[in-house]
């Protein structure tokens, strides 16, 4: 079976019958290529439910986009059906289409047009405001922050290697006999099996790994440097050529990924800083008093506007909101 791409988009979307589910489970059993792409085509159909946070796409010109792509490289399964048009594809089979668009094509155009490649690659990239997890080929998950970007390799010897700008949050599947490598800036991340989060600054030439399982292995890119051996818990930082381990970590490190944030007595200019990282917004004070004042307070999963409007209120604040920015104003830490 040729792969039915209107077929996916129905199973996603919700709107196939049983007889039409059970025609894709059977073909995503196949072989196992078939059952990577419908892995990963779940796992980021979940990423563009409306929650904040989450990945936003013009829909209608994602499936357009889709269609066209698909009958000039001959996938579409019925290239003769005329063109759908917004009017009449429902909006969720749209959406369907634009997750297919979103894994990356590069990942498609492997998995279906060279099946006998030697090796897998894929790619994913993140811009304003997003954040994308993937499942890749070997079974590991990464979730990419805002302004990220992977490149993905999975050789046929079974080492599987990853080239990464920005931030990322990286799952490995176990496999002590292929490691599982992160190129980062200057920065080499070796590991067999764990869970750690890689952050690049080009502009500061820092690259930053925490681990939270398992352990990683830590140097630079020239093999005749040090490597630091980074367990549960620990932070390590390479900047201008200086490998160490840093004992003080940021309670919010993760809070980008988990949406979990802890400020006890924290000054109000650190606070908007974590707050910017973790939810992709811009805030500012138009007086430079306010960001000394000390914010005590916890948020677990708590959407932007309510945060922004707990500082508000506790610091009986002026707040005005133009798209991604949120400025406060008033005349000290009342």
């Amino acid at each position: 079976m040729r792969t039915n791409w209107t077929l996916i988009a129905k199973v996603l979307a919700g709107e196939a019958g049983h007889e039409e589910e059970h025609i894709l489970s059977r073909w995503s059993l196949q072989n196992k290529k078939n059952k990577q792409l419908i892995d990963m085509l779940k796992k980021n159909w979940e990423s563009i439910e409306p929650e904040d946070g989450k990945i936003r796409v013009d829909t209608d010109q994602a499936w357009m986009n889709l269609r066209n792509r698909l009958e000039n490289d001959g996938l579409l399964s019925d290239p003769a059906e005329p063109a759908t048009t917004k009017t009449m594809l429902p909006q969720m089979m749209r959406a369907a289409a634009a997750v297919i668009l979103l894994v990356g094509l590069a990942i498609i155009s492997y998995l279906v047009l060279t099946p006998d490649s030697s090796s897998v690659r894929l790619a994913a990239s993140t811009t304003d405001n997003q954040e994308f997890g993937i499942i890749l080929p070997d079974g590991s998950e990464v979730d990419l922050n805002a302004h990220s970007e992977i490149e993905y390799r999975l050789e046929a010897s079974g080492i599987r290697s990853v080239k990464l700008t920005g931030e990322a949050w990286f799952s490995v599947n176990r496999d002590p006999v292929h490691p599982f490598i992160v190129e980062a800036g200057s920065g080499v991340i070796k590991v067999t099996g764990t869970s750690f989060s890689v952050r690049t600054d080009p502009e500061s030439d820092r690259i930053e790994v925490y681990v939270s399982s398992g352990s990683v292995q830590f140097h630079q890119a020239r093999k005749d440097h040090k490597v630091l051996s980074l367990e549960p818990g620990t932070l390590g930082v390479l900047e201008q050529n200086h490998l160490e381990e840093e004992k003080s970590i940021d309670i919010n490190y993760l809070s980008w990924k988990t949406r979990k944030l802890t400020f006890r007595q924290t000054r109000l200019g650190e606070v908007a800083d974590i707050l910017n990282r973790t939810y992709g917004k811009n805030i500012r004070f138009d007086n430079e008093i306010l960001e000394d004042c000390l914010f005590t307070g916890t948020f677990d999963q708590q959407p932007v506007d309510s945060v922004m409007k707990v500082i508000q209120i506790a610091f009986n604040l002026d707040m005005e909101q133009e798209k991604n920015t949120f400025i406060f104003s008033g005349s000290g830490c009342n």
